[in-house]
């Protein structure tokens, strides 16, 4: 588990229990005792909880925007190989849309940090990734249309039943865990799924993916390279990788 994942669900858990000791939280984290007293000296040192004898308490906050609280609360949940990386990835993402052109968010980290840049648009956007879509509630987006559905907790996502969904769009914007001269692939299958039935709606599929899971295969195949149009990533994505996207007509976006 990355640091920053797991001090942040460290501080997530101490925001419900207002005090644990080292051995609560090895347990919570699976981590050793060793790397959670460094994380509680980290924390303690930049004011996010009180190093106490052999464990941490929460530091009462001043109170925040549920907004804010929200957003810590789903950004704990996802494992990012470089925030800033997959914060530049959503900015471009949102600045290939035009207003009023209809988009669809799936599911994923780096698709869920749009909602920082989607305030203030004009785009009507089209989702059932209920993190991404709890976001955009809470900053009162009015251009928000939920594909609603069967909740599925641990994917995240509102699974709707076969029906013939009648809009059409600009961009279907996509996470994955890998990708490679297989294409996109991705592990949650309902996910898979649900945005293999939406792409027939849109125009073009816009791949979000982090430099760290370009050229790997890991999952379902979701979408073949001559499927995907675009492809935002990091400069530190496999050159290789890279130049074959760009052999497929791909294009490419590095950030």
């Amino acid at each position: 588990m990355l640091s920053q994942t797991r001090q942040n669900k460290l501080l997530v858990h101490l925001d419900r229990v207002s005090m644990a000791t080292v051995q609560q939280l090895v347990e919570l984290l699976d981590s050793s005792p060793a790397t959670i007293r460094r994380d509680i000296t980290e924390l303690d040192g930049i004011g996010k909880l009180r190093k106490i004898r052999n464990g941490a308490e929460r530091i009462e906050p001043v109170k925040s925007h549920p907004e804010d609280q929200l957003q810590s609360m789903f950004l704990s949940s996802y494992d990012y190989f470089d925030r800033q990386e997959s914060e530049r990835i959503a900015e471009q993402a949102v600045a290939l849309c035009k207003s009023k052109e209809s988009v669809y968010v799936g599911t994923g980290s780096n698709t869920f940090l749009m909602s920082h840049y989607l305030k203030g648009k004009k785009i009507p956007v089209y989702s059932n990734a209920v993190p991404f879509m709890m976001q955009m509630m809470m900053c009162s987006y009015p251009h928000l249309v939920s594909l609603g559905g069967q909740y599925i907790e641990s994917q995240g996502i509102l699974v709707s039943p076969p029906t013939d969904l009648n809009f059409q769009g600009r961009y279907l914007f996509v996470d994955g865990d890998g990708l490679s001269d297989s294409g996109l692939s991705k592990s949650a299958m309902l996910a898979y799924m649900e945005e293999k039935r939406l792409a027939a709606h849109l125009d073009k599929i816009v791949v979000l993916i982090s430099s760290d899971k370009v050229g790997l295969d890991s999952g379902i195949p979701v979408f073949p390279l001559d499927d995907i149009d675009i492809v935002i990533t990091g400069k530190r994505a496999d050159s290789e990788v890279v130049e074959l996207l760009k052999q497929r007509n791909v294009e490419v976006i590095l950030v």
